[in-house]
């Protein structure tokens, strides 16, 4: 039950958009082309009859009409199942788009995928947006229709299994037994006691399911890491721990497939076993009619196609099993990962908006609950250069980061001036894109190359103008001191109202750092400024400094390190 909640949880936002009505039509035209799938059974079923019948008479011009009939419907059927996984896969495409545009909305939102990595996210948050919803829009898509059609089929095949099976009378300890459709009873209690066994023997299948998406996106995300960091890994000459390292994380999936193999395997042995042994029960059910003539050949295979269309479909549960158990692990980690960002919204603090930047006992913790800052008290007027000072490891950039939304473990009242903030950190941000959209980050709207060019000079990096439109991996092409420099134009383009700089010139010599400040001030003369930086000389470009104190612990009776 738990797992159909979570399903309705996550689709109910797509299925229930007005806007979403094509989707219905797609779900209804595939559904619709399956019930045609079922009609075209039924009556492959009584032409199967027909054609036992007459091979078994040896007329041969009546089995060439039957033939052209068969050809017949092997043309149709072919074109509406080929129709109908067209229209089930642009109708996965369109669920999947909408359900990972709106997963990802969620996670960037409010800054929820920075809180969420302060206090232990769901692993693997790329993996869950990626493959999880791609394997739930699937599975979810497959199994519904296929459930919709195979009561459809079980419908119209009861009906013609109960007038084939007729009456059956038998003698058990003396009494005298009559049994109408004694063949429908028969498919029903061999199905559901296959279903109960197979849900005992793959129940841990789930688990080991969960486990094993967890371990391939561990796996792939240390694949990803070893490459952004190959400059400090050849540094080092870490190979061998990284190779180390890496074994460890695919031995992790290796136990976790032996285990898995060995579950499937036991599974396997009885589902097997169980869908052979169903091909020849309704042959040997109906034998005793056949060898006393009460039904012709036809009748028997006619019954037989019957008997298996019936089990077929029942065994929905037992064929799907696999899949069942993937779309429930997937579904797990999705709705894990929607109540994560849910909770990380219902951290987001809001400040007052007002003339200048000021805090009023702003007492700032760690994730833990401990105390990191305590009862800050600032002033920063509009326009003004602040410094924050302290000592490393005092949490200056927690601060810078509180004041800008982000830290969500503080007391106490802020008011933030009105307009645009940014924040530049020590390590700017540098994915692969043109140079041009790596200067406009975080601005969407494009910027005219005269602006770009302008910027690019101002802090000294003029030699990439004629780069604009070259997409690299910048952050291995520039030097740390020129990815600063970029940094820096970027807040040339961005034009913020308020500017923190969280040792933003940290990997620049004290002249450089001074003239790009200096240049700051110049073209951005109504920013307000607050800085964090160890760069002595660098103070006389700031009108205050607030210096912060470390807070005091009580003492426990251990010596701290």
């Amino acid at each position: 039950m738990s797992t159909l909640l979570a399903f309705y949880r996550l689709s109910r936002p797509f299925w229930r958009d007005r806007g979403q009505w094509p989707a219905w039509l797609m779900m209804a035209a595939v559904v619709g082309l399956g019930l045609l799938v079922v009609q075209i059974n039924v009556q492959i079923n009584s032409w199967s009859k027909t054609f036992y019948d007459t091979l078994a008479a040896f007329d041969t011009t009546g089995l060439y009409g039957l033939v052209g009939e068969y050809a017949l419907y092997l043309g149709s059927y072919v074109l509406i199942v080929v129709s109908m996984d067209y229209i089930r896969k642009a109708l996965e495409l369109r669920w999947r788009q909408a359900m990972t545009s709106r997963l990802t909305d969620a996670w960037l939102g409010d800054q929820a995928y920075y809180r969420l990595g302060l206090t232990g996210e769901p692993d693997n948050p790329d993996q869950r947006i990626a493959q999880d919803v791609d394997l739930m829009v699937g599975l979810s898509i497959e199994l519904v229709a296929s459930l919709v059609i195979n009561l459809a089929q079980v419908g119209a095949f009861v009906v013609i299994l109960w007038n084939l099976s007729g009456v059956q009378t038998f003698t058990l300890f003396g009494e005298l037994y009559t049994v109408q459709g004694y063949l429908v009873w028969i498919v029903l209690a061999y199905t559901a006691l296959g279903s109960l066994l197979t849900h005992l023997i793959g129940k841990p299948l789930h688990a080991l399911n969960y486990e094993r998406e967890h371990r391939e996106a561990d796996f792939r995300a240390s694949l990803l890491r070893k490459r952004d960091h190959a400059e400090q890994i050849a540094l080092y000459r870490g190979e061998a721990v990284e190779r180390e390292h890496l074994a460890e994380r695919f031995q992790a999936i290796a136990d976790n497939w032996r285990r898995l193999m060995g579950r499937e395997r036991n599974l396997s042995l009885f589902t097997v076993s169980y869908e052979r042994l169903s091909l020849i029960i309704p042959v040997f059910a109906a034998l005793p009619a056949f060898m006393a003539k009460a039904i012709t050949l036809g009748g028997l295979m006619q019954i037989r196609s019957a008997f298996n269309a019936v089990h077929g479909s029942l065994s929905w549960f037992i064929k799907l099993y696999n899949k069942l158990v993937r779309w429930s692990a997937a579904l797990q980690r999705l709705e894990q990962f929607q109540l994560a960002i849910d909770a990380s919204r219902a951290q987001v603090g809001t400040a007052a908006r007002g003339n200048c930047l000021c805090t009023r006992g702003l007492t700032l913790c760690r994730p833990d609950g401990s105390m990191l800052l305590k009862s800050i008290d600032l002033r920063v007027e509009e326009g003004h250069w602040a410094r924050v000072g302290g000592r490393s490891g005092l949490g200056k950039s927690t601060l810078l980061r509180a004041l800008q939304g982000l830290w969500p473990y503080s007391q106490g009242a802020w008011q933030l001036p009105s307009g645009r903030s940014l924040l530049l950190p020590q390590k700017p941000y540098m994915p692969c894109m043109s140079l041009r959209r790596l200067l406009a980050y975080p601005r969407v709207c494009p910027i005219d190359d005269v602006s770009l060019i302008d910027a690019l000079v101002k802090v000294g990096l003029g030699g990439f103008i004629g780069q604009l439109d070259q997409q690299k991996e910048w952050e291995r092409v520039l030097s740390g001191g020129e990815q600063q420099r970029l940094s820096l134009a970027r807040a040339l383009l961005y034009r913020p109202d308020t500017l923190y700089l969280d040792e933003a010139t940290s990997q620049l010599d004290i002249s450089s750092a001074q003239c790009l400040l200096e240049m700051l001030k110049r073209e951005l003369p109504d920013c307000t400024v607050v800085a964090v930086t160890h760069q002595e000389g660098l103070g006389k470009l700031f009108g205050q400094t607030v210096e912060l104190a470390a807070v005091e612990l009580p003492a426990t009776g251990f010596v701290g390190r």
